[in-house]
């Protein structure tokens, strides 16, 4: 146990004061925090656009202005001349010129350097304005008027099938919870790649500047294994803990300015949709998951004979988190039978399952059968990787990491035959 806490603490403190590991800490922080400033200085910078209305009809004028809002002002002017004057002061944003013989026509003049005109919207207006003109022409009443632009309203709902039962869900419920998965799927693939080539990183130099022999001499392959193990999992748990404050610290921070830039996002998800055992289960599979890939980079790592390896040893590492992130990415927008497969394969699930329970694709007895299935496996996979190891970290094959696989495997075969007894 001593010797495993000495390789523990070489591999935890050797990493936590590297440049590698606090650019794998603030690189998240400041993509966030560019992210942020670039959603915040959209919100800030959009403000009203203004449109100057030049018609000869006071209906489709005060149509116009009566559907002016938020993003688009409509302001009635008496002649083109005056609302271009407008525009070259830069008090208008544009100039619409409605003419209405012999037939309605409208063409906008827009200004470059203003605030964008919501053409979709603009469209809209203009087709209600006809509507309305028309409609005053043929001397319509009031209430067939309203008959006319009443659109029939549409209703919709979301459930999920609990033991054989429909269970209302709300959209934003739906959309939160995805949201939840989505992130959790990001920050495991984040974490993989970041503490998965940290791993093997770890294993790999050792075997390449031929060390290990020396190491190997005063500890066991397997306190060596598990020494590493624990210290990427306590610099993993740092970085959480670093996110956690930090993530606790802006929320109050923003919750002090005069006008919190996330109002806007946080209207559209309902917290309510996350559960406790929503996050329960969130971190469990980000437990598993990180642990399983890091296993396996520990597998990976050893198999190589030099440094230049290396790259090698995080090929499949990288692609299969690739597979499962896309995959995370693919079931929110909908499932099929071999996604819903995927979402119980131990490598993929870790990402993909958290997805479809927040979304409400499974239940929760789906969702933790799958994480018995990842854990299940975590544990036979580190038994397997530890038994690979013993041989593979003292074994060097220049015909690359498949051959050395390969060598493995048969020196584990040779091992495990009954010795002959000598007579």
């Amino acid at each position: 146990m001593k010797k495993m806490d000495v390789i523990f603490r070489q591999v935890f403190f050797k990493n936590l004061k590297s440049k590698t590991w606090l650019w794998i800490v603030l690189g998240p922080l400041v993509l966030a925090a560019v992210f942020g400033g670039v959603f915040w200085l959209m919100n800030q910078t959009n403000q009203t656009s203004k449109i100057g209305v030049v018609t000869s009809s006071p209906a489709l004028t005060s149509t116009l202005k009566a559907s002016s809002d938020a993003d688009q002002r409509y302001i009635s002017y008496s002649s083109t001349a005056a609302a271009k004057r407008a525009m070259a002061d830069e008090d208008l944003d544009g100039v619409l010129t409605i003419s209405t013989q012999p037939t309605t026509h409208a063409s906008l003049i827009e200004r470059t350097d203003g605030n964008g005109v919501n053409q979709t919207q603009l469209q809209s207006v203009l087709a209600k304005a006809h509507t309305k003109e028309v409609a005053t022409q043929l001397k319509l009443s009031t209430t067939q008027l309203q008959s006319l632009f009443a659109t029939p309203q549409l209703a919709t709902s979301s459930v999920s099938v609990d033991k054989g039962k429909l269970v209302s869900r709300s959209a934003k419920t739906q959309k939160s919870g995805a949201m939840v998965g989505f992130i959790l799927g990001m920050l495991i693939y984040t974490f993989v790649i970041s503490y998965a080539s940290m791993m093997a990183q770890e294993i790999g130099t050792e075997k390449g500047s031929r060390i290990e022999e020396s190491i190997l001499t005063a500890i066991t392959p397997q306190a060596q294994f598990f020494g590493k193990l624990l210290g990427i999992l306590a610099l993993m748990a740092v970085q959480m803990a670093i996110y956690g404050v930090v993530t606790l610290a802006g929320g109050l921070l923003l919750q002090r300015l005069p006008k919190n830039p996330l109002s806007s996002l946080m209207t559209n998800i309902d917290l309510s949709g996350i559960s406790l055992n929503m996050l329960i289960f969130s971190l469990a599979f980000f437990f598993v998951g990180t642990l399983t890939y890091t296993v396996l980079a520990a597998l990976t790592g050893s198999l190589v004979a030099n440094q230049e390896q290396i790259g090698q040893a995080t090929t499949p590492i990288v692609m299969l988190g690739m597979l499962g992130y896309f995959g995370a990415l693919i079931v929110a927008g909908g499932t099929s039978p071999i996604l819903n497969i995927a979402s119980y394969i131990p490598f993929l699930s870790t990402m993909m399952m958290p997805v479809r329970l927040g979304a409400g694709q499974v239940t929760a007895v789906a969702g933790w059968s799958a994480l018995g299935i990842n854990l299940v496996f975590l544990i036979l996979f580190t038994w397997l990787t530890v038994k690979f190891y013993q041989t593979n970290v003292l074994s060097y094959s220049d015909g690359g990491m498949l051959k050395a696989f390969k060598r493995s495997w048969q020196l584990q075969r040779a091992a495990r035959k009954p010795k002959p007894v000598k007579s």
